[in-house]
């Protein structure tokens, strides 16, 4: 849908004649606020919300057969009052150097619209109350019909105020934001000095900006995880190196003690044997001097035992 800055009167807004019928007026309507609808994704819901409330607007307006007349007929005053302007060549004012930014200039013209659409209703109840020319009126409607002349100028007042606002709103709201982007790119810059002072003070190597901090570190990062793999591993090979020294000297003593426990049975074995030997000896000397031969007997039994136990040694 087209801005509001470009639709000069309640037709335009609905994209119909000014003698279209109701319902052509109708089928425009719906057809606008499909429109409007399918953009409001797109939209501001201050802009969706204010368009489709002067299509509102716009469409109770001139439905209505009463505030239609009264509406074609301030038109038509309009109309005549531009004629006359560009004949005695007196120019009005723009209205954008009051607006001063383009958004505030279709909020301006909203309102203004806004205002018209009342002061139509205005006259509208004028009309229903029985007013027609002003030759006509009674004095207490003349009275009521003033009133409400003064109410549209008051509403014309207030739109004008609100514009003005929303326009030194706007410029204050750039200078602000404005003021703030520049102090954050300053703190930012601030901060980028630091932490570069701060790498130079840690390493000792000054790079040129944040990126090339970055590479540097990634570098430094990278050296020092290879350095520490390269010392843990040659920790790891010294450990086990310790280890298989001290497996073979527990060998090596095992050995050594498993040889002389093995020297020391052979020894035992050796004395115990020769120790039966002299004793079967003895026993040998003890049968040549024995005098009966059941001692004799009983000595040589003992003897063959010494013997046999002296053999299996």
């Amino acid at each position: 849908m087209s801005s509001s800055k470009n639709m000069s009167t309640l037709y335009d807004l609905l994209g119909t004649p000014q003698a279209a019928s109701t319902a052509q007026l109708q089928a425009a309507y719906r057809e606008q606020m499909n429109t409007l609808e399918a953009q409001r994704a797109s939209l501001p819901a201050d802009d969706f919300n204010e368009r489709r409330q002067l299509l509102r607007v716009a469409y109770n307006t001139l439905a209505d057969p009463v505030s239609r007349v009264g509406y074609d007929a301030t038109l038509e005053v309009a109309a005549r009052s531009a004629r006359t302007t560009i004949e005695t060549g007196t120019a009005l004012a723009p209205t954008s150097d009051l607006a001063g930014t383009a958004s505030a200039q279709a909020r301006a013209d909203a309102l203004s619209m806004r205002a018209d659409a009342l002061s139509l209703r205005a006259d509208a109840l004028l009309m229903r109350a029985g007013v027609g020319a002003p030759t006509e009126r009674s004095p207490g409607l003349a009275v009521a019909a003033d009133a409400f002349g003064a109410l549209k100028r008051v509403v014309r007042a207030l739109g004008l105020l609100v514009v003005l606002g929303i326009s030194a709103f706007g410029v204050s709201r750039c200078a602000m934001s404005g003021a703030a982007e520049k102090r954050m790119t300053l703190e930012q810059k601030a901060s980028e000095q630091a932490a570069l002072q701060d790498y130079y003070q840690t390493h000792g190597v000054r790079p040129a900006n944040l990126a090339d901090m970055e590479l540097m570190e990634a570098s430094r990062r990278l050296q020092e995880n290879e350095r520490r793999q390269t010392e843990q591993a040659r920790r790891q090979q010294e450990d086990k190196e310790r280890h298989f020294e001290a497996e073979s000297r527990q060998i090596g003593r095992e050995v050594s003690e498993r040889l002389q426990r093995g020297e020391e049975v052979a020894r035992q074995r050796a004395d115990r044997k020769q120790q039966l030997k002299f004793e079967a000896d003895q026993l040998k000397l003890e049968i040549d001097l024995a005098q009966s031969e059941a001692e004799r007997r009983r000595l040589n039994l003992r003897r063959q035992q010494v013997l046999e136990r002296a053999d299996q040694l």
